[in-house]
This record gives C-alpha cells, structure tokens and sequence, in this order.
C-alpha cells in the first residue's frame, strides 16, 4: 500500500523522459489494462518492471490454505515486477479497474541504468520509497494497535485513491473487508468490529459497493490513539 512515503516515481515520469528512455530500452512499451486483468501469477517469473502510471493494481499472494492475501494495493507512480531475470514471483499482479503500466524488459532495466541518470534516479527513488513502505509496515505491526493501524490505513488509502463526497472522500477501489484486513495484518473479525466502531462516530459510512472516509475525524480518532475501538 502507498503510504507516508509517496511513489517519488511521478515526477520523473515525463513524456520528454520517457521519449529518452525508449532510444535505449526497445522493449519499453504503455499498455492499457482491463478491470481484473492479471499482469503476472504467483510462482511466475515476471517479464518486465512494471511502473504504475494511471489506476490500481492489487499485488496478492495465495497461501497454502488456499487463502488470497493483499499484500500491497500500488497506485500511480509505483513500481512492481522484476528488475533483473532469473526469479519467480512469491505474489501476483493485477489490475483494480482500468489502469496503465509503463513496462520495461529487465535487460533493457540494466542498460538504461548504465547509460541514463534520469531513469537510474527514478529507477533509485522508487526502490527506495518501496523498502521504506515495507520497513514502515513491519515497525507498525510490533508498535501499534490494530485500530491504529486500521486508521490510518484508511487514511492513507482516502488521500490516495479517494475521491471527493459528502461524508470526506469515496474510496474509488473496491476492497473488501478481507483486503484492509490484510493490509494491516489483522484477522476480519478484528477489523470488522473496529470498523463498525468508526462508522458509530462518525468516521465511516457506506454507498452502495464504495467505503467513504471522514478523514477530519479520522485524524482525530488518530490522536486519540484509537479511542475505545
């Protein structure tokens, strides 16, 4: 999920850029993708860097049980996929409604890192900003409850992927219970409960299929540490 630290890949990601990376990257191609559409299976090698460019795509592991995980949601600006062959993937990727993806074969990965600084630099501050993600989620599961977590997870997403309403922003991605749970890594039942609790003060409603965030209150329920959730 994109958090705190945003995807500085934006930008870097000019037409006039791009136009100079493709002189050395021939496989650097935009696809358009579908709702649900699948840009790589779990135990696959993937065959390009993906980098988000506009919509969501959900990165999601399956588990022996037969469980499907979320594992992350990307946005604009994110990088997914492999830099360098030889790997399969431990999840998969696809799209949440209509998205595009910039893609890049992993040889063409290695020489525009050789010969142009403006992709080494963006290829660097994506990276970079997605090890700080992972490091800030792993310090928050051992130093916060899970109705802080589930906070500000909602907040984040709200500032990201929402768009304007009544009661704040309308979460514009279609998630699940299931799939916040996983983002914070707290069982359904747990964030369930929880998330009955904001909508009784004030901080959640529902319309229709779409989760609307009352960030203001968030916030405030944020400072409380979560209040009595």
């Amino acid at each position: 999920m994109r958090g705190q630290a945003e995807a500085p890949g934006n930008d870097m990601l000019s037409e006039e850029n791009i136009a100079e990376w493709r002189l050395c990257a021939p496989s650097l191609r935009e696809a358009e993708l579908s709702d649900g559409e699948t840009l790589y299976r779990q135990g696959e090698e993937p065959g390009f860097l993906y980098c988000l460019m506009r919509g969501v795509v959900r990165l999601s592991h399956v588990a022996e049980s037969g469980a499907q995980i979320t594992l992350a949601i990307a946005g604009a600006g994110d990088l997914f996929g492999r830099v360098s062959p030889g790997r399969a993937s431990a999840h998969a990727a696809s799209a949440l409604g209509d998205a595009r993806v910039l893609m890049i074969a992993p040889s063409d990965v290695e020489r525009l890192v050789a010969k142009s600084p403006s992709f080494s630099s963006f290829l660097s501050a994506g990276l970079e900003a997605s090890r700080e993600r992972a490091e800030r989620r792993l310090i928050d599961r051992q130093t916060k409850t899970v109705a802080v977590r589930l906070i500000e997870t909602l907040g984040e997403l709200a500032q990201a992927f929402g768009a304007p309403c009544p009661h704040g922003y309308s979460l514009e991605i279609r998630l699940t219970q299931q799939d916040i749970a996983d983002l914070v890594h707290a069982s359904r039942p747990v964030v369930t409960r929880i998330m009955n609790g904001l909508r009784r003060r004030g901080a959640l409603d529902y319309r229709r299929d779409l989760i609307c965030v009352n960030h203001l209150a968030l916030q405030s329920l944020a400072k409380e540490k979560g209040g009595d959730l």
